[in-house]
Order: C-alpha cells, then structure tokens, then sequence
C-alpha cells in the first residue's frame, strides 16, 4: 500500500487537550504522537471515540517551555486502536500550520 502523505511525520509524544465544537469547560485528555513536517496535520490517541469531521480545539503542551499551543483542525480520519483509538487531524488555518512546525523546533 503507496504512502499518500505529502510530508513526512515527525514522531512525538506531547500531552494535549481537545474541545469538541468550541473551546469551553474541561477539555479531553489526548496524546499528540506525531506532527506533519509542514505543519498541516497532527495524529493523537484518546479514549473517546469522535465522528469523522468534527471540529477541534486542541491545546498542545509542550515541557520544554511549559506553555500550551493552541490549533483547530478537523478529524479527517479515525481508527479503533488495542485500547484507545487514533485520530488524524488536518489544521485549518495558515497560522495554527505555522503554530505547529515552530512546536517541531522547540521539540527537535
């Protein structure tokens, strides 16, 4: 099966939260495991299955400097994983891209 990615990923392991719809209340404990190399898409694990196409808010923490970085996106793919499931999610604005390859800076 061809790889139809257009960048390569670079593999992770950052805590993060996400909000469903609009960033209000407590968020969902998620764990972002690779960022795209051109800042156009994520990949985490939650406990909590999501419908394909939902918008989400995401806050990505990162140790190195104790602050959290947020993105919206949208669930463009979803998979029941061993005991958790997987999600790919696809940014949608320029800045929040931007957000996330200045995030593979800090973390590298």
């Amino acid at each position: 099966m061809k790889d139809r990615r257009l960048s390569k990923r670079l593999p992770l392991n950052l805590k993060a939260q996400y909000f469903l719809k609009e960033k209000k209340g407590n968020g969902r404990e998620c764990t972002v495991i690779n960022i795209s190399r051109n800042g156009t898409g994520l990949a985490f694990y939650t406990f909590e299955k999501i419908d394909i196409g939902s918008s989400l808010f995401l806050e990505i923490f990162d140790a190195a400097t104790k602050e959290a970085i947020s993105v919206k996106g949208v669930l463009r793919w979803f998979r029941q994983g061993k005991v958790d499931f997987v999600g790919g999610i696809e940014v949608t604005s320029q800045s929040d891209g931007k957000k996330l390859t200045d995030l593979i800076g800090l973390v590298q």
